[in-house]
């Protein structure tokens, strides 16, 4: 098939869409159905939808077919576009599982048919409810950790989980022990807090716990916030070892 012909397929199928005459939702043609209707081959209308979904325009799932998106007004935010089904992308949290998608779609169903829905549908607790963080704490114990439910916070994200905790735990003027490059996020909840961050030096995949240790022993530390796994912005993960080493630190100085 000449590329011209095929390229004129995607503009037309983008102008339908951007026109409005595709409605966000819409089911299109499965790859063979677009294939027999355009007469092109199987491997070109697979072409076409691919095109369409890398700019945006429609969002294919497997087993279920293509879907036109809901388009962004221009200059109003970002669109994030699939990676390969060999990469993992970490700056967006999404189903990266097979069979994932459709377990939400299932417990999405059972919660609308279930329970009081109303009172799900206005500000929840900060730290979720008693019977939910009761069911995590059962579920936490299957695995082997003492947890209850008060020990337990249900929360709509990290920054959400770090003003939370940073409320419950801490007052101001409290020294809190960060790593030299740590989170913005948490800066930011130290700044509303009033806590006094103190870095601590990076060595190798994590903090040093040396240099830790000693600060400890200067200063009346309360808390201490690190990133064991895929640490932002540095991407380190400490070892079982060092994970070990930090728990002693921490339960030695009372953090």
């Amino acid at each position: 098939m000449p590329e011209l012909r095929y390229k004129h397929l995607v503009d037309r199928l983008a102008a339908e869409i951007r026109a409005g005459r595709l409605q966000p939702g819409t089911r299109l043609p499965t790859h063979r159905e677009l294939a027999a209707r355009e007469g092109i081959a199987l491997v070109t209308a697979t072409r076409v939808y691919a095109e369409l979904q890398s700019i945006g325009l429609v969002s294919g799932e497997t087993g279920r077919g293509t879907f036109v998106k809901e388009p962004l007004p221009r200059g109003e935010g970002i669109d994030l576009h699939a990676w390969d089904a060999d990469t993992v992308d970490l700056s967006f949290n999404y189903p990266a599982s097979a069979g994932q998608v459709a377990s939400f779609r299932t417990a999405l169903r059972d919660l609308a048919g279930a329970g009081d829905l109303a009172a799900l549908l206005r500000y929840q607790p900060h730290g979720g409810r008693e019977h939910q963080r009761a069911t995590v704490a059962r579920h936490l114990a299957g695995a082997g950790l003492s947890a209850t439910p008060d020990t337990v916070l249900l929360v709509s994200g990290a920054q959400h989980g770090l003003a939370t905790t940073t409320l419950a735990l801490l007052e101001p003027g409290d020294v809190v022990a960060v790593d030299s490059l740590t989170y913005p996020g948490f800066k930011l909840a130290a700044e509303i807090n009033r806590l006094e961050l103190v870095a601590v030096p990076a060595a190798g995949n994590g903090p040093d716990l040396d240099a830790l240790a000693a600060l400890c022993k200067r200063r009346r530390v309360r808390a201490v916030y690190t990133m064991p796994t895929l640490h932002n912005p540095l991407g380190w993960v400490m070892s079982a070892t060092r994970r070990r080493e930090l728990v002693a630190i921490a339960r030695r100085h009372g953090l």
